[in-house]
């Protein structure tokens, strides 16, 4: 969301989509095939799914792991399948959402001049690959008096579902039920822009929401007249206005794409999507100059940010560019837990875009070579369920075994569960879906055991964020809370480097050595680019604790922002290492990047290896 005739359904094929300058550049079109009207998004497997207006028919999907290269997956549809209404009408113009759980497909179903008998369908599915179950007409122009009702665009804001559409004859949008498979009861449609456009796309940046569409003709191949529109709004219904003020209602626009030599009609765009290294980047179809009875190619640009609009360099489709970097796992609050020789890494948020509804695993044998998400539950090793407590804020797990089983805590709805399964990638579960009886807020736990005891380390939210202590009781679904005292909170300067009212501790992680208990935690909101990791010592799991000093994780040594907040463990050959977050790029906070470093031990005092740091990357 802004989230073949030959072939059959499940069948592969590869496509030489790019011929490669060098291995960090691709050449346009990334897919030499018809693919009009493309949709893109990036699903719960980690791929991205492109879905087009079917020159193919039953509506073909792609799929990719980096934008580039991209192969075959199936059609939405087969002929038994296929939307029944407006039976002669063609599948045109997509729109791909993840919405409540569900792959939602919004579609338009016409014929050339039916402008009138067109509109607006959806579909649905558990997976991006389908099989889609048509759900029927949200509506037909003339339902709603909206002449040429097709290019949908879903847009989720604030809790309420909308959609938009339209073609040349005004782009409308209004709102959807609440699982966004009908129109809300008593809704009608608003009109937002004028007659000069088609094709869709509201996307927010910087406090503004920017409405792309397309001008021109679209189809007559070398003929084609098609560009790329924009204009922007501080509210999702408009006012939408150009560089000028001048209002798109009155059909004034600036445009984003115009043709060049070697490319014909560019327009249609798809969604737009940021790489690891924070560079945005737009899909759409256009003719090739050469060969425009190919059909309608898939191209992809950079999208920069200029003074508060987007720009494609020099307005024109490029032929070779710097490709996208995709491969950083994007987990934050990240664990590792080492399971005979494999390491099971988890964390918040992470690679399937709806962190809200659970935790994904990863696995490497060798901290190397990462696979995944590997959860038994669609990629989840634990998912929002009636079998587990929380419906949102699933934030910073720990695993552990204990007594041949495995466990996992982690935070929900700011309180503390804990859930069990026979396997380190779940599906972990719970008796009875309820969290630790606690009587303030805690977030962030870590258990820790001493012999037949087991200790919690949380942070409880009073007065900021404060590390706290409980022993566990012995089924490990409670607290000994005559037991529970405060080890630390943060105190001034490295740790709290805003002079914020509510300061910040938390992330705790503690191992024992020798004689000596060591509470590495993270201080400063993680948003801050002085997020960082200190840690402090104690001879009793209970405390008191001495804190060291500096921070040993810290931007100024690792040169990246917002780093803290991970885990501590041992590697297969024996070393200290740390596992923990950074920002996702210098100006944005998320998704963030899961990143490693080893630590070395001297007896008494841990010191960052230099030269250790490095992302965790998928292949």
């Amino acid at each position: 969301m802004r989230l073949f005739k030959t072939l059959a359904v499940g069948a592969m094929l590869s496509i030489a989509s790019s011929a490669f300058a060098d291995g960090n550049s691709y050449s346009n079109p990334v897919i030499p095939t018809s693919l009009p009207d493309p949709t893109v998004i990036r699903a719960q497997d980690g791929y991205f799914y492109l879905y087009a207006t079917e020159n193919h028919r039953n509506l073909p999907i792609y799929r990719s792991q980096n934008l580039v290269d991209w192969e075959f997956v199936a059609t939405a549809f087969n002929n038994e399948t296929r939307p029944k209404w407006n039976p002669k009408g063609a599948i045109w113009a997509p729109d791909i959402n993840y919405v409540d759980g569900k792959y939602v497909l919004y579609y338009a179903k016409s014929t050339w001049g039916g402008e009138w008998e067109c509109g607006i369908g959806v579909a649905t599915a558990d997976s991006p690959a389908g099989p889609f179950t048509d759900h029927g007409a949200l509506f037909i122009s003339k339902d709603l008096n909206t002449q040429n009702s097709i290019d949908p665009d879903y847009v989720e804001e604030n809790g309420h579902k909308y959609l938009f559409w339209g073609s040349f004859h005004g782009i409308w949008g209004i709102e959807l039920s609440d699982d966004g498979l009908s129109l809300k009861e008593g809704a009608k449609p608003q009109q937002i822009a004028g007659t000069f456009m088609e094709a869709t796309y509201i996307h927010k940046h910087g406090g503004y929401y920017y409405l792309f569409g397309s001008a021109g003709s679209c189809c007559e191949g070398e003929r084609s007249t098609y560009r790329v529109t924009v204009g922007r709004s501080k509210s999702l219904f408009g006012p939408y206005v150009d560089k000028q003020g001048r209002s798109l209602m009155d059909n004034h626009h600036e445009v984003v794409l115009h043709r060049s030599d070697a490319v014909v009609g560019p327009g249609h765009n798809a969604e737009i999507f940021k790489d690891d290294e924070g560079k945005e980047w737009i899909l759409y179809h256009g003719f090739d100059a050469n060969n425009a009875k190919a059909g309608r190619l898939v191209y992809m640009d950079r999208i920069e940010w200029i003074d508060g609009w987007p720009h494609i360099a020099n307005d024109r489709p490029s032929t070779i560019s710097e490709a996208p970097k995709f491969g950083n796992i994007l987990l934050a609050d990240p664990t590792i837990f080492n399971d005979e020789g494999t390491y099971y890494l988890y964390g918040t948020g992470g690679m399937l875009g709806h962190s809200g509804e659970g935790f994904e695993v990863y696995k490497s044998t060798d901290m190397k070579h990462w696979e995944g998400p590997c959860g038994a539950d669609g990629g989840f090793c634990l998912k929002k369920s009636d079998a587990t407590w929380g419906t949102t804020g699933f934030w910073a797990p720990q695993v552990f075994k204990k007594d041949g089983k495995y466990y996992f805590i982690y935070t929900a709805n700011e309180q503390i569960a804990v859930a069990t399964a026979d396997s380190p990638v779940g599906p972990f579960v719970q008796d009875e879906p309820v969290c630790i009886p606690a009587e303030t807020k805690e977030i962030d736990p870590f258990v820790f055991f001493e012999g037949k005891k087991a200790y919690l380390y949380h942070v409880r939210l009073q007065d900021g964020n404060r590390i706290f202590v409980s022993e566990m009781n012995k089924d490990l679904k409670s607290l000994k809370e005559n037991t529970t005292r405060e080890c630390l909170h943060a105190e001034g300067g490295w740790e709290d480097t805003a002079n914020a009212k509510w300061t910040v501790s938390e992330g705790p992680t503690v191992v024992k050595i020798d004689k000596t208990y060591y509470l590495f935690y993270s201080c400063n909101d993680f948003r801050n680019l002085d997020y960082a990791v200190g840690y402090a010592t104690a001879k009793s799991p209970l405390g008191p604790w001495t804190k060291h000093g500096e921070p040993i994780i810290v931007r100024g040594v690792i040169g990246e922002n917002g780093t803290g907040h991970g885990d501590l463990f041992k590697n297969e050959a024996g070393e200290w290492q740390y596992v923990f977050h950074t920002h996702f790029s210098p100006s944005v906070v998320s998704p963030r990047k899961t990143a490693v470093v080893t630590l070395d031990f001297d007896g008494k005092d841990f010191k960052l290896r230099e030269g250790s740091f490095h992302f965790l990357q998928l292949p």
